[in-house]
């Protein structure tokens, strides 16, 4: 290293005598001839020995830091020079072509500027004209299924108080959501934000209801967007729907102070990825979609979703670069005091985002994607109990019109007790078609009737207006009583909810005849009994 510098002062003292004698351009242009010429000799000479260690003639730096700068000198230097090469091809173009003199070069060079920068702008006009003309519905294709909610926009109707039969994980996401609204003595703590929350359940147990909720009461934007929306028929479109999403959480996080980002039906998007799917599709499909890379891209945001900008991170590379390359030392100092002369490095952002996804199906989703630091907090909505039953019935009953003899607690205890197995979604499927019946007949409310009519049309399907013969009614009737019968000596614990020989078609086929038979008291657990299986059999 002291040979070079040794040979830059030659160079410098050799120029300053060549810019006085030859050039005369006296003392203080002489010095400044002097040092550019100093400085372009260091930085060929940093190239130089770049290039000498990049093929193994010379050992690198000891240092890290040295080797850092010295890297940084080399790259300057190289773009320095490409940068030199504009000025000396315009005035030889102007010599050679057009036998210009560099005076005459230089009267002419606002003129050529002028022409060309209105070119320029006519080029970036056609070049965006086309790009809109091209590229524009395929952005408007991936902002189909997605919507950005601002604060206090959102009007679906729902609050958190109306996710009833989930008081355990509305609990668990009320506090998450706590924390991204005020969690800044949480972080100074210690502690560290979720980034992403997993809602796994059966469907209709209120997931998107409780993002609808959020969407109504929280007070920072929630971008909703399906998992379904983000697939597309042209390769790339489900990884540029992805990184458009995030963008724009990223923009509103900035503004309000946080942001989430609500994907429903997040197996749509996450499903496991496989090593033959992957190469498979790619090269039979060719520019069709199909391929993981939506996928791809989610995971890869989520994990720099806290990377400083680009424009910020380039502004600071090339502030350090260009000092590097100038010479400049990094730290000058004196008397114990330091001060650095470089940009240090950027604290990452906290844009303060919260993923939440929704899925009936986790088995499918990939490992990558549910590992901490993603979608690893994963919050459970079950079926409901019957006390969960009773108090999602009694949110559902005062919507609608319905008999005061419902309002009884026997009644509202009899209806948690026959609605075993029903999601809160079906609940409130039930009561509708109830009430549909009772308008069906003149009436404004439905009653009890109505309400066993439409969970009978729900778990066994629409009754079918047949009329059996003698023959076949008496064979279903005995039919159907056997299973009765049967229940009653062999399931004591339970009772009877309905008996039908009414002939219903479903999905599943048709049906002569139903029978339902339903514990008294609750049961939790997985463990059945040998009386059990014997008395299902």
């Amino acid at each position: 290293m002291i040979i070079f510098w040794i040979l830059t002062i030659f160079v410098g003292a050799s120029a300053f005598t060549f810019a006085e004698i030859a050039l005369q351009l006296g003392i203080g242009w002489s010095l400044v001839y002097a040092v550019v010429a100093m400085l372009l000799a260091r930085g060929v000479l940093s190239i130089i020995r770049r290039s000498l260690i990049l093929r193994e003639r010379m050992a690198p730096e000891a240092d890290v830091m040295q080797r850092t700068v010295e890297t940084n000198r080399a790259v300057f230097w190289k773009r320095a020079m490409f940068v030199a090469l504009v000025p000396i091809a315009y005035f030889a173009v102007s010599y050679f072509v057009f036998g210009l003199t560099p005076d005459e070069a230089l009267v002419a060079l606002p003129s050529f500027l002028s022409l060309a920068l209105t070119q320029l702008i006519y080029l970036l006009f056609l070049l965006g004209a086309n790009f809109l003309l091209f590229l524009g519905p395929f952005y408007l294709y991936t902002r189909i299924g997605k919507t950005m909610i601002n604060p206090d926009d959102a009007n679906f109707g729902v609050s958190i108080e109306d996710v009833r039969g989930q008081k355990a994980a509305v609990g668990e996401m009320s506090r998450i959501l706590k924390l991204i609204e005020h969690g800044r003595l949480f972080t100074k703590a210690g502690g560290k934000r979720e980034r992403g929350v997993l809602m796994v359940g059966p469907p209709g147990t209120g997931k998107t209801m409780l993002a609808k909720a959020i969407a109504s009461s929280l007070h920072v934007p929630i971008y909703i967007a399906n998992g379904g929306s983000f697939a597309g028929m042209f390769l790339g479109i489900d990884a540029l729907s992805v990184y458009l999403m995030v963008r724009a959480a990223r923009k509103r996080a900035k503004v309000w102070g946080g942001c989430i980002v609500f994907i429903d039906e997040i197996d749509a998007l996450g499903m496991r990825r496989s090593g033959q799917q992957g190469g498979g599709m790619m090269g039979g499909m060719g520019m069709m979609g199909g391929g993981m890379l939506g996928l791809n891209m989610l995971l890869v945001l989520m994990d720099g979703i806290d990377n400083p900008g680009f424009m910020i991170r380039q502004l600071r590379g090339f502030v350090n670069l260009t000092l590097d390359g100038l010479f400049i030392p990094r730290v000058i100092g004196a008397n114990g005091t330091k001060l650095k002369l470089r940009i240090p490095a950027l604290k990452a952002p906290n844009y303060n985002i919260l993923f939440i996804g929704a899925t009936n199906r986790p088995a499918v989703l990939d490992e990558a994607l549910t590992r901490p630091g993603r979608f690893g907090r994963q919050i459970v909505f079950r079926l409901p109990d019957r006390e969960a039953r009773k108090d999602i019935a009694a949110l559902y009953f005062d919507k609608k019109s319905h008999d005061a003899a419902l309002d009884t607690p026997s009644k509202r205890e009899e209806f948690a007790r026959i609605t075993d197995h029903y999601s809160p979604a079906d609940i409130e499927q039930v009561l509708s078609l109830a009430l549909l019946y009772a308008f069906e007949n003149s009436r404004e409310a439905f009653d009890w009737n109505d309400l066993r009519e439409a969970m009978g049309n729900v778990e066994a399907g629409l009754a079918i207006p047949v009329e059996y013969n003698e023959k076949d009614k008496i064979a279903v009737a005995r039919h159907e009583l056997g299973h009765a019968v049967a229940s009653h000596f062999f399931q004591p614990g339970h009772a009877h909810v309905r008996l039908s020989i009414r002939r219903r078609a479903s999905a599943q086929g048709e049906i002569g005849g139903y029978h339902l038979s339903l514990p008294t008291e609750e049961q939790y657990g997985g463990s059945v009994f040998r009386s059990q299986l014997a008395a299902d059999i």
